[in-house]
């Protein structure tokens, strides 16, 4: 096939992709980037996108770089980003480089864009597309009138759910010796911290996918089957979703293991009487899911089981209600969900079997970056997740929903999981 009828095919797929794994308009990525540089005038600022080995594809699909996919969009592997901000007379300007390609290459991975291709500002959304081998001397060229790059340096530590990075400070040495760089996480942070109405929708789309993994499991769900048969039946029906990963490592804990927090094994056989925690999400288009429910193996809850799990629920309930603008996650004031949560405890005397944050943001990374301590806005996206663990009765209990916080309070994503005990009681009686 000559390389242009190649390139049309390739365009007309990634249209076919880009509308059955919902990725946004270029002109979404475009006012992000803009946005970017208006906050980070005074240099360069240059992502590099992960390689194929960094991006997973070995084991599954490739998956971009959360924050060079933030910004382009691009899914696929060897790209870097090179915006240059307004300053003086001189207009803003950006570069999206990538790999050339050959018949050879397309053999192997399938055809991917060419930056020399005449469609590629239009298959990507860039006004100018260029091979990578000339990010070096673009590079230079543009540090001449700036003394400061913007890039991404590596992360102080990883949160749960965020894969290994790779280090970059070789190959920014060799691209931009001697140049001061500053870490442009925490303004990309910022930006990320509101959902626009397409990231939600993309986000709802995965809770949407994870609800009915759940349910599948529930079904399936009786003594003697091991933690990994309802792991199975989630993964099936997450990918026949469009959710072709996992937003993080299912957490299925059976008895003693329903009470370690990020249990991961799934080697366990279920037994009668005990409980079973079910912490799964999936990923659909690079946004995240994290829902939580626990459930009694045979049926139905011990009186021990349905009195602990009746102070998870309203504990839950009373943070939802109290989800608003101006809230905080953590904190030891009124404004904070987490002291809702822990002060409903402490007046159980349990206080102390809550050992961990009453939730999170949720977007690109299934723990989103950010401080616990900002006050909630409108767009934002949060988990609501108390539980209470009583490793030495081999007991853990958790509900996990997720929250859009809108204008005048929060509303629950994932209302179509039932946590009402009686209700989950009668769906496994049936």
């Amino acid at each position: 096939m000559p390389r242009a009828a190649c390139l049309a095919a390739l365009l007309l797929a990634s249209a076919l992709v880009a509308g059955a794994v919902g990725r946004q308009d270029f002109d979404e990525y475009r006012s992000r980037r803009r946005a970017l540089a208006e906050k980070l005038s005074n240099g360069l600022i240059l992502l590099l996108g992960y390689d194929e080995a960094e991006g997973e594809s070995a084991r599954g699909p490739f998956r971009q770089e959360n924050n060079f996919y933030y910004l382009s969009g691009h899914n696929e592997p060897g790209a870097a980003l090179l915006i240059e901000p307004a300053h003086g007379r001189r207009e803003y300007s950006e570069t999206l480089y990538l790999p050339s390609h050959s018949k050879r290459t397309d053999l192997w991975a399938g055809p991917q864009i060419d930056p020399e291709d005449r469609g590629a500002p239009a298959a990507t959304g860039f006004g100018r597309v260029a091979r990578i081998g000339d990010l070096r001397r673009d590079l230079s060229r543009r540090l001449q009138r700036r003394s400061l790059l913007w890039t991404l340096l590596p992360r102080s530590s990883t949160s749960f759910g965020q894969a290994p990075e790779p280090d970059r400070r070789e190959e920014l040495d060799r691209l931009a010796p001697s140049t001061p760089r500053s870490d442009l996480r925490g303004t990309l942070a910022d930006l990320r911290f509101v959902k626009t109405e397409h990231e939600t929708r993309l986000i709802e789309t995965a809770v949407k996918a994870s609800v009915e993994a759940h349910l599948a499991a529930w079904r399936v769900l009786l003594p003697d089957l091991y933690e990994r048969r309802l792991a199975a039946e989630m993964s099936r029906v997450l990918i026949d979703a469009g959710c072709l990963r996992p937003a993080y490592a299912p957490i299925i804990g059976s008895g003693p293991n329903s009470a370690v927090l990020h249990y991961a094994k799934l080697d366990r056989r279920i037994e009668d009487g005990e409980l079973v925690l079910m912490d799964v999400g999936g990923e659909y288009a690079h946004y995240a899911s994290d829902l939580t429910r626990t459930l009694p193996a045979g049926g139905r809850f011990s009186k021990r089981q349905r009195r602990l799990y009746d102070i998870v629920l309203e504990a839950q309930l009373r943070v939802l209600a109290a989800v608003r603008p101006g809230m905080t996650l953590e904190g030891d004031d009124a404004n904070s969900l987490s002291h809702i949560a822990k002060e409903y405890f402490r007046e159980h005397g349990l206080a102390d079997r809550f050992p961990h944050g009453i939730g999170h943001y949720v977007g690109l990374d299934v723990h989103d970056p950010g401080s616990q301590h900002e006050p909630l806005r409108e767009g934002m996206v949060i988990t609501v997740e108390p539980g209470l663990y009583f490793p030495e009765e081999s007991l853990g209990i958790r509900i996990e929903d997720m929250v859009l916080v809108v204008e005048d309070g929060g509303r629950v994503l994932s209302a179509d999981l039932p946590k009402d005990p009686d209700e989950i009681e009668r769906l496994l009686a049936r």
